[in-house]
């Protein structure tokens, strides 16, 4: 791979700190502190750590739906102020709009901004296909299992073709072997494409497996505590996960759950 000053550099969060003003004359919530961090083209994040450490804010921040209290966030040299289509982002629970089917809903994006119909068609029939949910074009939401209801969500995201995808827990809903295909299909996507991703996670191990460097946070307030490079997502098989029990594997996991249990 290349090395990381050979890669554009995408977005840069700047001494970064957020603050929650306290309700009914409760103190203030100190959410995020001196958080720093580069992340360039084609970089696939993974950021961990305990609940309450400040993962969501970081991301809403970065994804311009909050603003911080102290430091910046620039993409592409410019200040992260509100929404942008040039950031995506996926949460936990998807956000389709239920009157539109599945297609409509990943069109929808594409025909905000006034793309030509025939573009939009060609565009959603290949991310569909991409998902797996060609055969649930014309299908509402509802009609759909929790995890298809993500791949849609993943396929409006993606059709934008954004300068970075957020995701936010997005699999944490979904039952273990849902998990592991959406899992699989975010790990073929990244492959094939590689979309610049900043996914937050409380799965070490969803962590390791998908993402090509790993971001450890603190215990509230959150500031990173560690960054780690991590190869183990190129040497997965869907099939055969035997790096898993690979002690390279089995030291980088013991450090980090080491870390995010002590709060160190």
């Amino acid at each position: 791979m290349p090395l990381e000053n050979e890669k554009k550099l995408i977005m840069k969060v700047e001494h970064l700190s957020l603050q929650y003003d306290g309700s009914n004359g409760a103190a203030e919530v100190e959410a995020l502190s001196d958080v720093n961090l580069d992340i360039y083209e084609g970089d696939f994040i993974c950021a961990l750590g305990p609940s309450g450490c400040g993962k969501t804010s970081l991301l809403n921040v970065m994804a311009g739906l909050l603003k911080a209290t102290g430091g910046s966030v620039t993409m592409n040299g410019s200040p992260v102020r509100g929404l942008n289509p040039d950031r995506a982002v996926v949460f936990q629970n998807p956000t389709l709009y239920p009157w539109l089917s599945v297609a409509e809903n990943v069109a929808f994006g594409p025909r905000v901004q006034s793309a030509p119909a025939g573009e939009i068609k060609e565009k959603v029939q290949r991310y569909l296909q991409l998902v797996g949910l060609e055969d649930f074009a014309d299908v509402k939401p509802y009609e759909l299992s929790g995890g298809m209801r993500q791949r849609a969500a993943l396929a409006r995201a993606l059709i934008n073709e954004p300068g970075m995808i957020l995701l936010d827990e997005p699999f944490g809903a979904l039952d273990a072997f849902t998990r592991e295909s959406m899992q699989a299909l975010l790990r073929r996507i990244w492959k094939e494409s590689r979309p610049t991703i900043f996914l937050i996670t409380h799965d070490v191990d969803e962590a390791l497996t998908l993402g090509d460097r790993v971001v450890t946070m603190s215990v509230r307030p959150g500031r990173i505590i560690m960054e780690e490079d991590i190869d183990f997502t190129f040497r997965i098989s869907d099939s055969d996960e035997d790096v898993r029990y690979s002690q390279d594997y089995i030291s980088v996991r013991k450090k980090i759950l080491s870390l995010v249990g002590h709060g160190r």
